[in-house]
């Protein structure tokens, strides 16, 4: 018991420092209370099993690994709290599974700070210490340890049911990841089912007119893109001057939002019959199926690296189009391609054959970090001014978002233009997966997987042009301050491009004159609305 108290000793060091890391830059809150005791239980989990080994060399081993494993995982969740003030989730693991080499170091790059460099260095230094110190006391070699193995794994499952009955189990890392992983690769095996929904998973497909003329209908997905950064929408700077150009000819929804924070739940539902009322829609079929059942010819032009550590889901979207084009695909150490280059590939696929075209355009947009999503002729914002949070970093960091923003007002612009010129039936869509904080409420920049809640991160704009020949066929019911959220958006589509099917629902389309508000439900359980009241 005697050897027990002091192996159990080792491990309180990375974890009461992280506790008072957390405690002296982090507000005191019973969510740091309950990961401590997770984290001491989750310690007392991990020594069991050195009873376990008969043989001293294996306990040694055995120690020392999962003494690295634990204070591992007590340094990861801990500079994750201090950045976001949440701890670890499934959501934060999914977007990890999605997210490639390059979006990875851009995401370290952004929020490496000095004080996590000093935190880092002193976790460091007391697991190396610990350690050097076990193996110079007395009890290094572990031999006085008595294998009682019954005893063991009694403790071991008393243990793991205090955790999981008391639901301190969920701030538990290793969990998670495995939880998650499952999870994961659950979904990633439902949406590669679409290939078994065969060619035709909608019933009673059908158009409300016989167009036979040329039609090209194009769907831009922002990224990261709040509605409160953009001049169109009120914003203090002039972050949208193309657009606003032409204002007149747009229809501006103004109360529009994401149902996720993060891209492959909130597009994972924006381009399928998932919605939070029904979330296995996901699986049922996409906008981009109907759309092929419907006779048009489909494209995914993407500038959105298609891989992260696995093929992403959004990919496995994207490539149910006919065509599907993914344009960044450089080596993690070259730059990112800028948006424009979807330009380049729009204006090609325009002289394609094919009378009914619809092109989705995924845009990198917004997303972090920001002072590379846009050439250094459009670095326009350089200037200081007040701001809630008032530090150098706060200024730079609003000026390349603001910066890249007004990239993305140019690019949507120019698409804009490149479908004015055909002179067809036509219209453009542009919505964002969803919005950013960037010192606006809090004093943070970035979106978390669902852990903060901010209005910036979830408010999203969402416009349409449509031609002179598409205004003259198809009026559009709408009303500009109407409550939306775009887990909603394939009807929106589906109207937009005047396709019915059985699973198509007008009272869904924020273009419809059924439209029907309903509850904005977020994070499976909040309300937008009254939430943010």
């Amino acid at each position: 018991m005697n050897n027990f108290k002091k192996i159990f000793t080792k491990y309180t060091y990375p974890i009461f420092f992280a506790f008072l890391f957390e405690c002296f830059f982090s507000e005191i809150s019973s969510t740091i209370i309950f990961n401590l005791l997770e984290n001491i239980l989750f310690a007392f989990a991990i020594i069991c099993p050195l009873y376990f080994f008969k043989k001293n060399i294996l306990r040694k081993l055995y120690f020392v690994g999962s003494y690295l494993f634990f204070s591992f995982c007590i340094y990861f969740e801990t500079v994750y709290y201090y950045l976001f003030k949440a701890y670890f989730s499934s959501s934060s693991i999914f977007v990890a599974l999605e997210s490639n080499t390059n979006e990875s170091k851009e995401f370290i790059a952004f929020y490496l700070s000095y004080l996590i460099i000093v935190f880092t260095v002193l976790f460091i230094v007391i697991v190396i210490w610990s350690l050097i110190k076990q193996r110079a006391s007395k009890f290094a070699d572990l031999s006085n340890l008595k294998p009682n193995k019954t005893k063991a794994i009694l403790f071991f499952i008393g243990l793991l049911l205090v955790l999981k009955l008391s639901t301190l189990i969920i701030f538990n890392l290793p969990y998670l990841i495995l939880k998650s992983t499952f999870e994961y690769f659950g979904d990633f095996n439902k949406i590669e089912n679409y290939k078994n929904l065969g060619k035709d998973p909608f019933e009673n497909v059908s158009r409300a007119s016989n167009e036979t003329k040329q039609e090209v209908f194009v769907i831009i997905i922002g990224e990261s893109t709040s509605k409160s950064h953009m001049g169109i929408y009120g914003y203090h700077r002039e972050t949208t001057p193309l657009l606003e150009d032409i204002e007149e000819e747009l229809i501006v929804y103004r109360d529009v939002i994401s149902p996720h924070t993060y891209t492959t739940a909130s597009l994972a539902k924006c381009l399928t019959l998932g919605n939070f009322e029904n979330p296995e829609g996901n699986y049922e079929g996409s906008i981009i199926q109907l759309l092929n059942q419907s006779n048009f010819k489909t494209y995914w032009i993407s500038n959105q690296r298609p891989v992260g550590i696995f093929e992403s889901q959004i990919t496995k979207l994207g490539m149910q189009a006919h065509k599907s084009f993914f344009l960044n695909t450089r080596h993690t150490n070259e730059n990112t391609n800028f948006d424009e280059v979807l330009l380049e590939k729009l204006n090609e696929v325009l002289l394609d054959d094919g009378n009914k075209k619809v092109l989705f355009l995924h845009m990198v947009g917004a997303h972090i970090n920001y002072k590379k999503r846009y050439p250094e002729n459009f670095k326009y914002f350089k200037n200081s001014f007040e701001t809630k949070y008032n530090n150098k970093r706060d200024y730079e960091v609003i000026n390349a978002y603001d910066n890249a923003v007004r990239y993305s007002d140019y690019v949507i612009r120019n698409v804009i233009e490149s479908i004015r010129n055909q002179n067809v039936n036509s219209f453009v869509l542009y919505f964002s997966d969803h919005g950013e904080e960037v010192y606006d409420d809090i004093d943070f920049s970035g979106h978390s997987a669902d852990q903060i809640i901010t209005k910036n991160i979830y408010e999203i704009p969402l416009f349409l042009w449509a031609s002179d020949k598409y205004k003259r066929k198809k009026k559009i019911d709408y009303n500009l301050g109407i409550k939306y959220m775009t887990d909603d958006l394939f009807h929106s589509i589906a109207d937009l491009t005047d396709v019915k099917a059985n699973q198509v629902d007008s009272t869904r389309s924020i273009f419809s004159k059924y439209f029907k508000e309903r509850k904005r439900i977020i994070r499976d359980t909040i309300d937008y609305d009254i939430f943010f009241k």
